[in-house]
């Protein structure tokens, strides 16, 4: 188990994709992705294995909730620098979303 000090370290905040597309280099099937987090944080790469349920029509635009303040990992060409949080059921990755919009940036608590 950790401790709540170490669980208060995680930054989980709301972005906005703005651009998503097919990572050809990637091992397995996911998706190159932009996602703005507001002004204070800017756009962030990530990539993720989120192509059972997920187009890249309907990601766009979609709030996910990320991870902000992981160490960057390369995922073939795409520098990783956010994790994108979902639940992984047994049709694929479920994103974690938001029952109504809300601004770029906002902090999860």
């Amino acid at each position: 188990m950790i401790g709540i000090e170490d669980f208060n370290k995680v930054e989980v905040r709301v972005g906005t994709i703005i651009e998503a597309k097919v990572n050809k280099g990637a091992r397995k099937p996911a998706y190159a992705l932009k996602i703005d987090f507001g002004e204070e944080i800017g756009v962030k790469k990530s990539s993720a294995q989120i192509t059972e349920l997920y187009t890249v029509e309907n990601l766009l635009n979609k709030q996910v909730i990320c991870c902000v303040n992981l160490t960057p990992m390369h995922v073939s060409s795409v520098k990783s620098e956010v994790r994108i949080l979902g639940s992984d059921s047994e049709q694929g990755i479920v994103l974690l979303s938001l029952d109504e919009k809300v601004k770029n940036g906002d902090l999860i608590c």
